[in-house]
């Protein structure tokens, strides 16, 4: 069978509808507890598993009017995995808790499978920080 122009480009249209089409296998769990043990405290939202990265909702908390520093963020179960990013503060700079301490985030890190809990590492002037972090069922 011999296909001309006009079959390969409504293929390849077709194509792109398809792949369109198709949902991103993204997955959301909503957290069921968070702990928080050391030098910075975090109330975890939720956690977005998408397939380019993973993202993390959440709250810092604070002592309001004082100052504090994240230099690093990772995760350290089911995998390690340094943050690529934060939104809310900037990593490795001094911020100042507002009057009621607590600062939204979104923390984002390189993908990895879902899992039913999080380990997270932060490092700071005033020490680490351990978050635990357990999820329910998607949200």
């Amino acid at each position: 069978m011999r296909l001309n122009r006009f079959d390969i480009i409504a293929a390849a249209i077709a194509g792109m509808f398809v792949v369109a089409a198709l949902p991103a296998q993204a997955k959301v769990l909503k957290a069921k507890s968070t702990s928080a043990e050391g030098a910075i405290a975090m109330q975890c939202d939720s956690v977005d598993f998408r397939s380019d990265l993973v993202r993390l909702y959440g709250r810092l908390t604070g002592t309001p009017h004082t100052s504090h520093r994240i230099d690093s963020v990772s995760v350290e179960y089911p995998v390690s995995k340094a943050a690529s990013d934060i939104d809310g503060v900037d990593m490795k700079r001094w911020f100042q808790w507002e009057d009621d301490g607590a600062i939204p985030v979104e923390i984002d890190f390189p993908a990895m499978k879902a899992a039913n809990r999080l380990e997270v590492k932060v490092v700071t002037p005033r020490g680490e920080a351990l978050w635990k972090i357990t999820f329910t069922n998607k949200k």
